[in-house]
């Protein structure tokens, strides 16, 4: 390195302690709120060596079909925010999506039944194998308990309402209606189902059903739920059913009368938090309230994954605040290496 850029490196380094140092003169909490001496502790080692700061963390293998992640702890002090009191009796994940790097755990590979967020595993089955265009005739597969939208035999449905009234009412009728017209039968669909999971990387789940409903022996993690989900996200086909607040599904019923229902998503945050891309509810007494969120930011995309809440909305809401605190303060830290007038034009520097 030459001399003229040793200096450049010293100058910069100075510059982001002074700054450092002036944000925890007035805000000497930040440290425990966003895991920023870790942070800062990495910038300034790989600044002195002369080094970029890569991201570090699982990476999202978008070949082959399938999504693998290789999800990377980080270290307890990042996850244990003092200043965040976690949810009782839960399960969480979240991942920043665009570095694989897990920013919030609790109970992560710990056996949760898994309600509705099964019908994200469905959804990834059943579109690779029916068109959406598609019309089918209902059988007795939609004679189902829980949250129905009212499909009987002899009915006639095209997919793209089926999956509709699945990913934005969370109807189990629908679910069992497209596992059995993607598969033929119930059994052979939940044993697609466990060989997809499989493939996906999910090592400590296991699926009895379609639609989440409670079964003997159903269970799965925050961990393997993050993975399908993240698969979901990049799956546009499926995120258009998934983000829609309203929609109407129609079909004809065996009598040949036309039958239309305006439905509301059940995700009540969906387009409510800023960046909610929504994915999916599940409530069942098993399993408790449970959200999976999709949140796109330009600092970072986050994917979170709660299972097992007594307040998900409340709890999902404090989760991605912190998530968006570390990767925004990071976002601003690069910024300021690179520029320090990056330090006056970052927004949410300050957000705690």
């Amino acid at each position: 390195m030459s001399k003229k850029s040793r200096k450049r490196v010293f100058l910069t380094f100075l510059t982001m302690i002074a700054t450092a140092a002036i944000v925890l003169t007035f805000f000497p909490g930040l440290l425990d709120r966003t895991g920023l001496a870790s942070t800062l502790h990495t910038l300034s080692s790989n600044l002195l060596n002369g080094q970029e700061n890569p991201d570090k963390g699982a990476s999202l293998d978008k070949g082959a079909g399938k999504s693998n992640l290789n999800l990377t702890k980080t270290s307890q002090s990042q996850v244990d925010a003092n200043q965040f009191t976690p949810p009782e009796d839960s399960s969480y994940l979240m991942l920043n999506l665009q570095t694989g790097e897990r920013l919030l755990e609790k109970n992560g590979d710990t056996h949760r039944a898994p309600a509705s967020t099964v019908k994200l595993l469905t959804g990834l089955l059943v579109h690779e194998k029916l068109q959406a265009d598609e019309l089918i005739t209902l059988g007795e597969e939609v004679k189902v308990e829980g949250s129905v939208l009212g499909f009987k035999p002899g009915d006639k449905i095209l997919v793209k309402d089926l999956f509709t009234a699945m990913y934005v009412y969370s109807a189990n009728d629908a679910a069992n209606a497209l596992a059995v017209a993607a598969y033929g039968t119930k059994e052979k669909f939940i044993q697609a189902m466990n060989s997809y999971a499989a493939e996906l990387g999910c090592q400590d789940s296991q699926f009895k059903t379609a639609d989440g409903m409670p079964a003997e022996d159903q269970y799965t993690t925050a961990k393997d739920l993050a993975i399908i989900a993240a698969k979901v996200t990049e799956t546009p086909v499926l995120m258009d059913y998934i983000n829609q607040k309203k929609a109407s599904v129609e079909w004809t019923d065996a009598n040949g009368w036309k039958q239309v229902r305006e439905i509301s998503n059940t995700n009540q945050l969906l387009g409510i938090y800023p960046g909610d891309q929504g994915l999916k509810t599940g409530t069942t007494t098993e399993a408790g309230q449970c959200l999976v969120t999709y949140i796109t930011n330009e600092d970072g995309d986050l994917l979170l994954v709660l299972l097992g809440s007594k307040q998900r909305y409340t709890d999902t809401v404090e989760l991605l605040d912190q998530g968006m605190a570390k990767i925004r303060t990071r976002s601003a830290l690069k910024n300021i290496l690179s520029s320090p007038d990056a330090f006056y034009n970052i927004p949410g520097f300050f957000v705690p």
